[in-house]
């Protein structure tokens, strides 16, 4: 999820090209108000689409600048409130691992929003599997107004588009529910689309204010006559203002932001114990022989060398002794292109189905480990 967004390379080629593909642009009469950065709230939840798969993410705190972020997979991550920032911090990713990235410049200064703001801005970082780290910069542009239909319903967007080498992110933001509804990325030449389904949000967005009305003009009298008071000009309906039926609006919290994080960890210990007996009904299919396992691994974590790799898995079979009980080190070499070099990979075998490693990786992502499942063998 995270690879992509986090670390660019040297910008190259960078261009408007694709911020006319997501919807139709917006003609004058029906543009907005240039738009403020997003107001998040605690338990802001939106669902989105990518590849058929359905996702929600979910605000757990917020401060002045920065929102931290999870999602129902168990990663953890968090950015700025400017939208076009990489994440700052990251639980987990398949090839980097747990890392943490710090910006070069101000992001923010893109805000308010409007056609043709433009910044740039460095990105240097580094992960527990890429210690030397990595440096770049990234150039963010903001289009003409348009209006997106995803499956939550239509929108007036401003459209983003971000770029670096090999990578490009066009975001269209929606001030009516204060977050993305469309991001079209295209990363290493393949496009990849992610719509909003629905959105949860606490407290309903501030509407933007009308625009000032003109003042009628009245006709000249001839001085002939006694001068008639002008019929008023008969007013056009006015267009009712597309209301999402996806969003629902709750009571702003009273409570202090101790105890909105209080409230978020509680859930989240919730779906904890929720997972935990998950793994409970999954101790029989572990105890299982693994030559009458079946053909599917989890990916675990990935690092530069073998020795790396063995010493991670001694490591991680003493901090989940019980959940590794039984399974086998697996340990492929894949080459990770972008000028990375070769890495290798760290698999725990074997389960009988895709969906089993998939549950086995539904618990361990609560306990905040990287997991993915895979193919381990023929």
């Amino acid at each position: 999820m995270l690879c992509g967004t986090l670390a660019g390379c040297a910008l190259e080629g960078f261009s408007l090209r694709a911020l006319g593909g997501g919807g139709d642009t917006l003609n004058k009469a029906a543009q907005m108000p240039e738009a403020e950065p997003p107001k998040y709230m605690p338990e802001d939840a939106f669902v989105y689409r990518e590849n058929g798969v359905l996702t929600e993410e979910k605000v757990v705190s917020i401060s002045p600048d920065r929102v931290v972020w999870t999602n129902d997979r168990g990663l953890i991550w968090t950015p700025s409130r400017d939208l076009v920032t990489p994440p700052i911090s990251w639980s987990a990713d398949p090839e980097l691992g747990r890392g943490r990235q710090t910006v070069i410049g101000s992001p923010g200064q893109i805000f308010p929003l409007r056609e043709g703001n433009t910044i740039s801005f460095g990105i240097r970082g580094s992960s527990e599997n890429m210690p030397t780290g990595w440096q770049d910069t990234q150039t963010c542009v903001v289009g003409a107004q348009q209006a997106v239909t995803v499956p939550a319903g239509e929108y007036r967007t401003f459209p983003i588009s971000c770029q670096r080498k090999g990578h490009e992110d066009i975001i269209y933001y929606a001030p009516a529910v204060q977050n993305y509804v469309l991001r079209e990325r295209i990363f290493d030449g393949k496009p990849i689309r992610k719509e909003l389904v629905s959105a949860r949000l606490t407290q309903a967005p501030t509407p933007a204010p009308p625009a000032p009305k003109k003042a009628p003009v009245k006709k000249p009298v001839p001085v002939q006559q006694a001068a008639a008071k002008p019929k008023p000009a008969p007013k056009a309906a006015p267009k009712p203002a597309p209301a999402p039926t996806t969003i629902t609006a709750k009571a702003a919290p009273s409570t202090d932001e101790s105890r909105q994080l209080a409230q978020a960890v509680k859930k989240l210990d919730r779906l904890e114990k929720q997972v935990a007996r998950l793994a409970a009904r999954l101790d029989q299919a572990e105890r299982t022989p693994v030559a009458a396992a079946g053909k599917y691994g989890v990916h675990l974590a990935s690092y530069r060398s073998r020795g790396g790799a063995d010493r991670g898995w001694r490591l991680l079979t003493r901090k989940f002794k019980r959940e590794l009980a039984g399974k086998e080190k697996i340990v492929r070499a894949f080459d990770s292109g972008k000028s990375r070099g070769r890495y290798q990979r760290l698999i725990a075998g074997y389960f009988p189905s895709r969906a089993a490693a998939k549950a086995f990786c539904d618990s361990m992502k609560v306990k905040r480990q990287f997991c993915a499942p895979v193919r381990a063998r023929p």
